[in-house]
């Protein structure tokens, strides 16, 4: 037995999920390559040879899939298995099978205990979403409404829509989460949530930006959600077809809000929305059916309070309690929050509450306003000032950090800032509706907004909002340096500490997304110009990555903007350079340039030839898109001798790269060799992967040129690869497309039509110009 079989025996041994046995497969395909000299097989090769289709052969490779005992026999003896290595092999797969079995009945157990003894917290099932807000405390009565979405989903086999409508603090969200958690096990395939924001200060979540969230919950990859409206709506409702899915889409604004983000018809899920508005087009045009929230009745107030603070006091005082009842009008919200005082102060009869509440003066009607007013001055001194200075905060809901900055605890462990976000939490003002991420009800946010205009100098005000930019800043200027690390740090603004990886900031840009653009723009609003471009410039490879090219440029305008109010004139050159890009990406040539001539005149201004050498490497590009090559030359060997004289390789080897692109496109195919070979042995030696993924596409092309087939579609594959490993999907668009340029050439017109119309589905998705180019050519 030889050491590669040794190797197998001994993996196979170790093997004990479906992700151990997909690294075995590659492994097996890796090394016939090895053995062969040539390629791994790819899954097009591998479902041409099986007969099985493409995605059965990607989900048994990547660990999605256990693949059926006859499939893998024939898969592991397609990929070389010596015939002493098949027993093993054989044995770690129905390892695996017996594991995923055994998890199963574990599952049907689990949900049989929970039928049992009513909702209970299910484990966490990676296959599935589970969106739901935690179930709101010591939920009672409501028993009407409850019954009228039960007869709702009783009656909708097939799916369909419920519209929860009520006033503004009625208590429609916990109504909505409560029961969604009543009814979980009736929707295994997953829960949905998303908070749409239509009455808060606060932007509206827009049905572009909560299909994104949804589709990514649902295992879409970030970089494949699709760029256009209609096609995310299409791949949304494709996805829930056969499911069972529960959909929540609360506080709504108006039907255009809701209309896409329901799920399709016959799909057996169910959206459940909750309005202040009636949301007559839904019920109209959408038969949603409507269930109307009131107020709470004397016995359910009662209920409430009992709940939450013990029977006993409510029998022994229930004329107090129907005093509070209607100093609170009989809101949920208002209840809740004089409910979380009596609990907290356990020996206060209920008597004298209802004597604070309806003597204390109050600046408006009874209702939640006086309510407010009386929690509020019963906090701490330092848990009333953060309760204010969070009006101050963009973006829908605040982290902990953030409410520290806005505190004044920049420095140490903001253990203060913690302590009160507790006592607020507590006393029901504030909602921990994630792990460390707190978030206001609209009204009580509104209610903050006012006192701190009213309590708050301007100068406190502007100082907390300083603070709170600072940290923004320089939190998103350590992640921005972690996606790349070859980037030129801001000055001034050198990277915490603290140690991060690559996938803790793409997942902390996640998280923040909404936040720091809303701070780009809420910095250029209050006057803090410095910050909003700065902001802005962190945001731009999250931004790129990800296909946000539309809010890529509109950060990049107002950076621009605010720079040129400064009076900053690096900051204008370097905002006017990303903007340039942001229109690049979206195919507005003419404006690209005319954005990029004014950024290598200000770079030119403050002597920064690292940036003016981007910048022309930039302009290549867009003289190259235009059809002028001895321009797009001309403006790559400035941006090479830019490069050399300040340092910067990772720029060089992009430099070299694209000059060799330039110079096979001239027909000048051995310089073109020479300058692509130069940048592959640089950036290999710096371990810049993208521009490495850049230099085999273009030596791919150069072969190509030559009429050397062969060497051109390894090239092309190492380039794929590469591609797929960094996540980018343009990138990986260029080079399908030129290898299907290479496969046409050679005769081979059903091998060129798959890679282009692998190209045009990234760019359809990506809402990329291109596409119409390349849609035409599939055609």
């Amino acid at each position: 037995m030889d050491s590669d079989s040794a190797a197998v025996l001994a993996t196979a041994s170790k093997v004990e999920n479906v992700d151990d046995l997909a690294e075995l497969l590659r492994h097996l395909r890796r090394r016939q390559a090895r053995r062969r000299g040539e390629p791994p097989l790819t899954y097009r090769e591998l479902a041409g040879r099986t007969g099985w289709s493409h995605g059965s052969i990607g989900g048994y490779l990547t660990g999605k899939i256990v693949p059926p005992a006859d499939r893998f026999d024939e898969l592991v003896q397609l990929l070389d298995a010596a015939p002493e290595e098949l027993g093993a092999l054989a044995d770690a797969r129905d390892r695996v099978e017996e594991h995923a079995r055994s998890d199963a009945r574990d599952r049907v157990e689990e949900h049989a205990r929970a039928d049992e003894s009513g909702p209970a917290e299910q484990a966490a099932d990676p296959s599935v979403p589970h969106q739901l807000p935690a179930a709101p405390d010591a939920f009672t009565g409501r028993a009407a409404a409850i019954a009228r979405l039960d007869a709702a989903v009783n009656g909708a086999t097939e799916g369909g829509t419920v519209v929860v409508i009520g006033t503004a603090g009625v208590g429609k969200t916990a109504l909505a989460v409560h029961w969604a958690h009543r009814v979980i096990e009736r929707f295994p395939d997953g829960q949905l949530y998303v908070n749409l924001r239509g009455f808060g200060a606060a932007p509206e979540v827009t049905a572009d930006e909560a299909l994104r969230a949804f589709l990514t919950a649902l295992g879409v990859a970030p970089d494949q959600v699709p760029a256009e409206l209609d096609a995310r709506i299409g791949l949304f409702r494709s996805l829930l077809t056969g499911r069972r899915v529960l959909v929540v889409l609360d506080n709504a604004a108006h039907a255009e809000q809701v209309r896409p983000l329901l799920p399709g018809g016959g799909s057996g899920s169910l959206a459940l929305v909750t309005s202040r508005n009636q949301l007559a087009g839904l019920v109209a045009t959408d038969s949603a059916v409507p269930v109307t929230l009131d107020l709470l009745t004397a016995g359910e107030t009662r209920r409430l309070f009992a709940t939450r603070i013990g029977a006993a006091r409510v029998e022994a005082e229930p004329a107090a309690v129907d005093a509070i009842a209607g100093t609170c009008a009989r809101l949920p919200l208002a209840l809740v929050i004089v409910a979380a005082r009596a609990a907290a102060h356990p020996d206060l009869p209920l008597g004298v509450l209802a004597h604070e509440l309806r003597t204390e003066r109050v600046l408006h009607d009874a209702g939640v306003r006086p309510v407010f007013d009386w929690s509020y001055q019963r906090l701490s001194a330092p848990a009333a000032t953060l309760f204010r200075r969070l009006s101050l905060a963009p973006g829908p809901d605040v982290g902990r950090d953030a409410a520290a900055a806005l505190l004044g605890e920049v420095h140490g462990e903001p253990a203060g800032a913690w302590r009160a976000l507790a006592e607020l939490t507590h006393a029901s003002l504030l909602t921990e509706h994630a792990p460390g991420r707190f978030v206001a009800h609209d009204l009580l946010r509104a209610y903050a907004a006012e006192l701190s205009g009213t309590l708050d100098g301007p100068a406190d005000r502007d100082a907390a909002t300083v603070r709170l930019l600072e940290h923004s800043l320089h939190t998103a200027h350590t992640a921005a340096l972690l996606l790349d690390p070859h980037r030129t740090p801001l000055p001034g603004l050198p990277a915490a500490a603290t140690p991060g990886t690559e996938a803790q900031a793409l997942a902390w840009f996640a998280v923040e997304h909404h936040t720091l653009l809303a701070a780009v723009r809420e910095a250029a609003a209050t006057g803090h110009d410095g910050h909003a471009w700065r902001l802005a410039w962190t945001l731009v490879d999250h931004l790129d990555r990800r296909g946000h090219w539309p809010d890529l440029l509109a950060a990049q305008r107002v950076a621009l903007a605010s720079a040129r109010r400064a009076g900053d004139v690096a900051g204008e050159a370097v905002s006017a350079h990303q903007l340039g890009r942001a229109c690049i990406r979206m195919g507005d040539y003419d404006a690209a340039a005319t954005h990029l001539e004014l950024a290598l005149d200000r770079y030119g201004h403050v002597g920064d030839d690292a940036g003016r050498a981007r910048v022309h490497g930039n302009l290549g590009f867009i003289a190259d898109r235009q059809a002028r090559p001895r321009d797009a030359i001309g403006h790559l060997l400035r941006s090479l001798d830019l490069l050399r004289a300040t340092g910067d390789q990772a720029g060089q080897g992009s430099a070299l790269a694209n000059l060799g692109w330039l110079y096979a496109a001239s027909g000048e195919h051995r310089e073109a060799l020479d300058h692509c070979h130069q940048a592959l042995e640089l950036q290999q030696r710096i371990g810049d992967r993208t521009g490495e993924a850049y230099s085999w596409d273009s030596i791919g092309f150069i072969h190509h040129q030559l009429g050397e087939h062969e060497p051109a579609v390894e090239c092309y594959r190492q380039a794929l690869e590469l591609w797929r490993e960094i996540g980018d999907r343009y990138g990986e668009s260029e080079t399908h497309t030129h290898l299907g340029d290479l496969h046409r050439a050679a005769g081979a017109d059903a091998e060129a039509r798959a890679c282009w119309l692998a190209a045009l589905t990234i760019l359809e998705d990506l809402g990329h110009p291109d596409a119409d180019q390349l849609r035409a050519r599939v055609a």
